[in-house]
């Protein structure tokens, strides 16, 4: 059994400026390791503020904000039958919303202190909200849902119209943790052939700063996921032309391709790509049919996770694989200000693969 299991170690990864997967947490019905146990958080993307993991989490008591440093902490319970939403990390806070079904009802900010705002205070608005991001340190964005959405922004507990184009959706507002906003409109109607536009809201103006073919015939890009990450100047995106999709990188109007499906890759996952501390990370499937993260940085497009590949945790030796393929990696990757890399990955016992370990948060550090 020990020479089977000793090929278990020859790693599918190679992992190049990143250290060796770390174990945060393990998640389990019974016998968790650093987390409450039957706690689940794979609806949720990390963030990650002063090296310490947030995630939006669920019990057999509801939902729940849960905080990992040396220990996890319950930062907060969602009241019953309402939801919270994944955490995001800016402007030095970490801040979620708490909704049901008919829109967000409260707003938390989370310092040295956790902020609650309950939502009434903002008086009549139009629609109910169904989205809200942090613009700033002061201020928040409000998507509205109905017939005609609209994005507004709320200061000093006011909030007014900031951006209305007469679209037919607007997509979640993206901001970085520098302040800029950017947001994919998609005009005439909600069908996936109507025309679709990025616009980003920098010095105080908005412009549009990529179309696909529908908006612009001349544009080489046919289509464009809303999913987008911003650093600095930087955008991050996934995009189809004739050939395929391929993950881009904007910079002062300048593409750069950073890999292709059907040549870097075999497809990329729906989950959004990320990018923080000069660190791309990318959740796809590799030719031989595997789920992998993938990373971008200096040293280029790689592998950092594969299905297959053995984490150390608190029982032993666990192998990141699963039955069913969609449920080995949870939501999106996450990344610190350094350019560390956070996972969530199931995990089983190398030797008995029907035997569930439970849900690892992984964490790769860059060396």
């Amino acid at each position: 059994m020990k020479s089977l299991l000793l090929l278990f170690f020859l790693p599918l990864t190679v992992y190049g400026s990143f250290g060796k997967p770390e174990l945060i947490a393990r998640l389990s019905d019974r016998g968790a390791y650093k987390a409450p146990d039957n706690t689940w958080c794979f609806t949720s993307d990390p963030a990650i503020l002063k090296g310490k993991v947030y995630l939006s989490c669920m019990d057999t008591d509801g939902r729940l904000m849960i905080e990992w440093g040396d220990h996890y902490k319950v930062i907060a319970r969602a009241e019953e039958d309402q939801i919270f939403s994944a955490p995001l990390s800016s402007f030095g806070k970490v801040s979620w919303y708490e909704f049901n079904q008919w829109g967000a009802v409260k707003s938390f900010e989370l310092t040295d202190s956790l902020k609650v705002t309950d939502l009434k205070i903002l008086g009549p608005l139009n629609q109910s909200i169904d989205n809200l991001t942090l613009a700033s340190s002061d201020s928040w964005l409000l998507r509205t849902k109905g017939s005609t959405p609209e994005l507004w922004i709320w200061r000093n507990d006011k909030a007014v119209p900031f951006f209305n184009p007469g679209a037919a959706y607007l997509f979640r507002p993206i901001v970085s943790p520098d302040g800029l906003i950017v947001i994919k409109v998609r005009e005439n109607n909600y069908d996936e052939s109507s025309p679709d536009k990025l616009w980003i809201y920098s010095n105080n103006k908005w412009k549009i700063i990529f179309e696909d073919r529908d908006s612009k015939s001349e544009s080489p890009w046919k289509t464009f996921r809303q999913n987008v990450a911003i650093e600095g100047e930087k955008i991050l995106l996934l995009a189809t032309d004739d050939q395929g999709e391929a993950l881009l990188l904007m910079n002062n109007g300048q593409i750069e391709i950073i890999a292709r499906a059907g040549k870097d890759l075999k497809s990329f996952d729906f989950f959004s790509p990320q990018m923080n501390g000069g660190t791309v990370a990318v959740r796809g499937v590799d030719f031989e049919g595997r789920k992998v993260l993938y990373v971008h940085d200096k040293q280029g497009f790689r592998r950092l996770l594969t299905q297959g590949d053995i984490v150390h945790t608190d029982l032993g030796f666990g192998k990141v694989d699963y039955p069913n393929q969609d449920s080995i990696f949870y939501s999106s990757p996450g990344i610190d200000e350094k350019g560390n890399v956070y996972q969530q990955a199931t995990m089983v016992d190398p030797d008995h693969p029907k035997v569930l370990m439970g849900i690892g948060l992984i964490k790769f550090t860059k060396e």
